[in-house]
């Protein structure tokens, strides 16, 4: 008997030791998006398509970023010359960033590691913001205007997209414009932060988005309704996607603005801003092949994925609306309506943890 208690005493022992795995943490995805026009982000629960909340941050916020983590999100504010910390699990603002961030700090990415955020500036040059000493540790310059900024998925390189301007650029008597006009995409290596290489684009970059496996890089540029294909290891564009317009649409200049990855990385979602219309491309493919085209709301200026790549938001700053398309169907899910006049436009997909967990702060 004594022998037969010892060895089950023994197996619950042993049981416990086992290390049995670990179970995902619960997430709560929600989308964060600049209302342009007021000095807000609301805060929209992706479950429901329902604003929950709305967050007072700069005036005319702008850019957005946030680390692996997902525990945070720092907002750029265009007019108010500042970075507002953002905790995503309480939906509250930690503190705002007031001094160094240059003129009119734009869309910056921040390392998967929370470490570093790279914040670019109108005057023509990249922060690099340690977020734990809270201090700015590095400028890198580019040409033309800091405005997009790109993380590879593994935090390796992060791609800076300066676009050239225009006339309304150079009458703003702070940035000491016209500067030379950009052609090229910036690329530093995110553990030096130094500028190791370009990428030509022959004219001058707007949004760019990355592939799952970062080995491709998707961007608009100026003069061509689509997006450019970047081999990132080449460091050169290696195809181009061309939307497929009628006569009636080319009478009219338009510009693609807002790119987005969908499917797992087999489409590519991008905007056509004055015809209303947001068009898909199979990216397996070369060149990309158009498979879709639609009406979205009133000159759709961004557009993000779900994290599982299956459902595409579209921010639409005319008709004050976002938009959620099925991926599979290319079919509209939901439009969510916010106030007239406030400018939706840039935003972010964050999977919050439900939960203090292990974090990047």
């Amino acid at each position: 008997m004594k022998l037969r208690d010892f060895m089950l005493r023994l197996a619950v022992v042993l049981l416990s030791t086992i290390n049995l795995p670990a179970q995902k943490p619960s997430v709560h995805e929600k989308l964060y998006i600049s209302l342009e026009s007021t000095d807000t982000v609301a805060v929209v629960d992706l479950a429901s398509l329902k604003q929950i909340k709305t967050l007072t941050v700069g005036s005319h916020p702008h850019g957005q970023a946030s680390p692996q983590s997902q525990d945070k999100l720092y907002v750029a504010s265009e007019v108010g010359g500042v970075v507002t910390l953002i905790d995503t699990i309480r939906d509250e603002v930690v503190k705002t960033f007031a001094v160094g961030f240059g003129t009119e700090p734009q869309n910056g990415a921040v390392t998967p590691d929370g470490r570093f955020l790279y914040q670019p500036s109108y005057a023509g040059y990249w922060q690099v913001f340690d977020t734990q000493k809270e201090e700015i540790v590095e400028y890198i310059h580019t040409l033309g205007i800091g405005h997009n900024t790109v993380m590879a998925p593994d935090g390796r390189f992060v791609y800076l997209l300066p676009i050239a301007g225009g006339e309304g650029h150079w009458q703003r008597p702070s940035l000491g414009l016209p500067r030379t006009q950009p052609k090229e995409v910036t690329v530093v290596d995110a553990r030096t932060h130094k500028a190791v290489a370009t990428s030509p684009t022959g004219t001058g970059p707007r949004p760019g988005t990355i592939s799952p496996d970062g080995k491709r890089l998707y961007m608009n540029v100026d003069d061509l309704m689509g997006f450019l294909v970047i081999d990132t290891e080449a460091r050169k564009v290696v195809s181009k996607a061309e939307m497929t317009l009628t006569s009636d649409e080319q009478a009219v200049r338009s510009r693609s603005h807002g790119i987005a990855v969908a499917n797992d990385g087999k489409e590519v979602w991008t905007n056509d801003v004055i015809h209303n219309l947001t068009f898909v491309f199979d990216v397996t493919a070369s060149p990309p092949k158009q498979i879709a085209r639609f009406p979205v709301g009133r000159q759709p200026y961004w557009i993000v994925p779900s994290k599982d790549s299956k459902t595409v938001y579209v921010a639409c700053p005319s008709s004050d609306e976002l938009i959620a398309f099925d991926v599979a169907t290319k079919k509209e899910k939901g439009r969510l309506q916010f106030p007239k006049g406030s400018h939706p436009t840039r935003m972010l997909v964050v999977a919050a943890p439900r939960a203090q967990a292990v974090t990047s702060r």
